[in-house]
């Protein structure tokens, strides 16, 4: 049995970051993935958490319209912070998983050649 090939890019490293000055990128969470995009997420009082922006080396930064992001799963959010806030590493298969679901349910709204070109999304299926 051959296993089926994966659809997304390599595996991405995952960093917490943290902006110089806040004034020009305010959020509450900041996440470098990899060395080809950063995450910003701001936290609603629920806890869940909902991306404000993401830029791309060779795209720029994509600011999607907030009524048209939606926020992160509950459980996600949950767990997706307590690991940025805890001593734990972020670079894990658990924290991708997290990420690419958010994302996958985002893909409309922020740039989808973009989150496809470095493995954030899984590509689209071709036809045979």
């Amino acid at each position: 049995v051959t296993a089926e090939p994966s659809r997304y890019a390599d595996e991405f490293a995952i960093e917490r970051h943290s902006w110089a000055t806040t004034t020009t990128r305010p959020c509450t969470y900041s996440l470098a993935l990899g060395d080809v995009a950063f995450a910003d997420f701001d936290r609603y009082e629920s806890g869940q958490l909902v991306l404000l922006r993401i830029s791309f080396d060779g795209y720029g930064c994509c600011t999607p319209a907030s009524e048209l992001v939606a926020r992160m799963d509950a459980a996600d959010s949950a767990e997706l912070v307590r690991r940025i806030e805890s001593d734990e590493p972020l670079s894990t298969d658990d924290v991708r998983v997290i990420l690419r679901r958010y994302f996958e349910a985002n893909r409309s709204v922020v740039w989808e050649d973009a989150l496809v070109e470095w493995g954030l999304v899984a590509a689209p299926e071709r036809e045979s």
